[in-house]
């Protein structure tokens, strides 16, 4: 079994089906409390290192020192990083964390921040910059969001070429208009789960990279 964990700033990226039960640091995640993040990781692990899906296994992550799940601005702490990439107990630490951050215009400032908090970190940690914010990503394949939505919308032309927070403004839009009834983390589960990995990495150069970056296990 590869286990992961997936750090990310906002609750839409992690939240799944189940947000009913508090769980306990490195728990496995069923398959209903995975959110966006996680399905859109578990495709790209299959692609990138031949993984079955089956054998990809979500956990808990750590809290920070005060217990609370890291949010936001917390994830651009090197000390809370390394707090919360540190397993006392290795044999509960995982195989893999994925921190997944937006830019928000700040690119080159934040993945400094975080390869700076990865350095001596005893498991392999693979940063996840989304230029500006993650729905960039979720709206870039026409063909998944015309799926989704119902309705055949286009997305714009280079989505991270956006200003901040115009993605996400840009699928609550669409969302609000065409599928009201569902909830938003759902709406980005599917998106997720049906976006072609390609268009993707063609049309969000940040998304290619770090595809490229789950490329290969530490050596």
């Amino acid at each position: 079994m590869f286990r992961v964990v997936v750090y990310a700033e906002g609750p839409g990226e992690l939240s799944g089906w189940d947000t009913t039960r508090q769980r306990a640091p490195t728990t496995p995640l069923t398959e209903n409390e995975l959110g966006a993040a996680h399905l859109l990781v578990r495709r790209c692990l299959e692609r990138s290192r031949g993984l079955a899906p089956e054998s990809i296994r979500f956990e808990e992550p750590l809290r920070t020192p005060r217990g609370k799940l890291a949010r936001g601005s917390m994830l651009h702490s090197r000390d809370t990083l390394q707090q919360l990439l540190t397993w006392p107990d290795e044999e509960l630490m995982p195989h893999l964390a994925i921190v997944l951050v937006d830019a928000d215009g700040k690119q080159e400032e934040r993945r400094q921040e975080l390869n700076s908090a990865f350095e001596s970190l005893v498991v392999e940690a693979v940063a996840a910059v989304a230029l500006q914010e993650f729905e960039a990503w979720l709206i870039a394949d026409g063909e998944a969001v015309k799926s989704v939505l119902r309705k055949p919308l286009a997305p714009p032309k280079s989505p991270e070429s956006l200003a901040r927070r115009q993605a996400k403004e840009l699928l609550q839009q669409w969302s609000d208009a065409h599928a009201s009834s569902k909830d938003p983390a759902d709406i980005r589960r599917q998106l997720a789960q049906e976006c072609d990995l390609d268009t993707l990495a063609r049309e969000c150069p940040a998304f290619a990279e770090f595809l490229r970056g789950l490329g290969s296990a530490r050596s």
